[in-house]
């Protein structure tokens, strides 16, 4: 062994030396190793560290790239730490600040006459700052046998690092370039006389994705389909395909996604079906409407459980001590539903969610059926994540969120926050930062609504709308970006 005096210490190492180790780390840990020290603190905030901790964060996808970026080694070491606060509040456009629209002493004036007279207060409108939008031009079904707005039935969706957008349209799937404005692959279904009508991806390293189709055939029967994709080259490979249980749902509202191996498919409120495409087995679970909102990180599933006196408590499973696969099958249905119950749950650490605000006479389990949960991986420290979850009732919405960090042992959890939301929110996704992308009621299309409003009204104003109110409006988790499509092109917004 090493004697004391010939034991090297960080302190004890050259400049150089010292860089080469910490771009090697997560944010997470050069934050920590600069706070220990100003000789640290200086070392960790070069330029080449933080040039690097961008670099990989490009790769990884938690940055979409744009045509017109600058050179990542072009920009200052504040310019990079930028990015990275960018991921995590959002983008500057969506702040919640005062609108100069009106100056401030004008629009008291006009709202104290407007009391005066009973009518409705001069809000201030939030002009946002949209920076850049790409169009393209894939070719849309249109004629009698669509829907009036065909746009209300096509989903577009901006894949991670920004470089590529899946489209649905009239049950047919396809990859596009971004920037080259051009179609990369097309989706070519196992079966005849088959439609897909939903669809979720992953992206890999080296321009490789997972995607998943959750498809049906003319006689009524479901399917989920695994395929990978290399973007580069367009080649694409069949992985498996399942055969799912019939539904009381439309096919195409149900949800799905995948997180590594596992895929999950929520049939309904009370069925998931889980696959796991690399062992080539599945599992049907049944639930409860109090267990109904699920999410998956890598190696777990994350669910709401109810507690004692009306609580709610974050639990996970390793899907690692799941008893229960069965074989895949192309063929047949899964044989068996395994009750939420017989999963091998974990409380997770912190107090419950308490739900005592509901009206009098009305049970707590019956305010839960629209709850929400979203769960995204943090950019400072790998394996950590952010989850966000949307408790909404007549009386008392919120938003809470959650830290979860992944670790050799197991799972470690931490409490971060509750805020009330405006009254009439439907959220239909949420980033990173926890902006929401919902309706709010008695408002005309979709808003971005900050995570933490200076007022219910603020909170409700109108930010973003879309034409037509179509429903398939996809809002990137890291970056903000916002994807839609018309009756004539797909376009991806972009936000400073």
């Amino acid at each position: 062994m090493a004697s004391s005096a010939n034991r090297k210490h960080l302190h004890d190492l050259v400049e150089d030396v010292l860089i080469l180790i910490l771009i090697e780390c997560d944010a997470a840990g050069v934050l920590a190793l600069s706070e220990t020290s100003k000789f640290f603190h200086r070392v960790a905030f070069t330029n080449t560290v933080w040039y690097s901790l961008v670099a990989k964060l490009v790769q990884r996808g938690f940055i979409d790239c744009r045509s017109d970026d600058e050179n990542l080694k072009d920009l200052s070491t504040e310019q990079l730490i930028g990015i990275i606060k960018r991921i995590l509040h959002g983008p500057k456009a969506w702040a919640d600040i005062p609108s100069q629209s009106y100056p401030v002493a004008v629009r008291r004036s006009l709202n104290l006459f407007r009391k005066l007279v009973r009518k409705p207060a001069v809000e201030a409108a939030a002009p946002l700052g949209e920076a850049k939008r790409i169009v393209l031009h894939p070719k849309i079904a249109q004629g009698p046998a669509m829907w009036p707005f065909t746009h209300r039935l096509n989903h577009s969706k901006l894949l991670p690092g920004g470089k590529y957008v899946l489209f649905l349209n009239s049950a047919r799937l396809e990859c596009w370039s971004v920037f080259e404005a051009r179609l990369v692959w097309k989706h070519t279904p196992s079966m005849d006389h088959t439609s897909v009508h939903n669809f979720e991806v992953e992206m890999l390293e080296c321009q490789l994705a997972v995607i998943v189709t959750c498809q049906r055939t003319d006689p009524g029967e479901q399917f989920v389909e695994i395929t990978t994709v290399n973007f580069t080259t367009g080649v694409s490979d069949l992985e498996l395909v399942s055969r799912a249980p019939e539904t009381s749902f439309d096919f195409a509202r149900i949800d799905c996604a995948v997180c590594g191996e596992i895929v999950a498919v929520y049939l309904s409120w009370t069925q998931v079906l889980f696959i796991n495409w690399r062992t080539r087995s599945r599992i049907l679970v049944s639930t409860s409407k109090e267990s109904s909102q699920m999410a998956v990180i890598p190696g777990y599933l994350i669910l709401m459980m109810a507690a004692p006196r009306g609580e709610h408590r974050l639990a996970f499973s390793p899907f690692a001590s799941f008893r229960f696969w069965e074989p895949n099958s192309s063929l047949e249905a899964p044989s068996t539903h395994v009750p939420v119950a017989k999963l091998p749950f974990f409380s997770a650490i912190g107090k419950p969610i308490s739900l005592t605000s509901q009206p009098p006479g009305r049970k707590v389990e019956n305010l839960l059926l629209r709850r929400s949960i979203w769960v995204h991986e943090s950019p400072l420290q790998q394996g950590r994540y952010k989850i966000w979850l949307h408790t909404w009732f007549n009386v008392a919405p919120a938003l809470c969120s959650f830290e979860c960090v992944k670790r050799d042992a197991g799972l470690s959890w931490r409490f971060l926050s509750t805020t009330h939301m405006p009254m009439h929110i439907y959220p239909k996704r949420m980033s990173l930062s926890g902006h929401t992308l919902g309706y709010c009621r008695g408002h005309r299309g979709l808003r971005i609504i900050p995570p933490v409003p200076t007022n219910k009204e603020s909170a409700c104003r109108e930010l973003v709308e879309f034409p037509g109110r179509a429903p398939f409006i996809h809002l990137s988790s890291f970056s903000g970006n916002l994807t839609y499509s018309t009756d004539k092109e797909v376009v991806v917004v972009y936000y400073d």
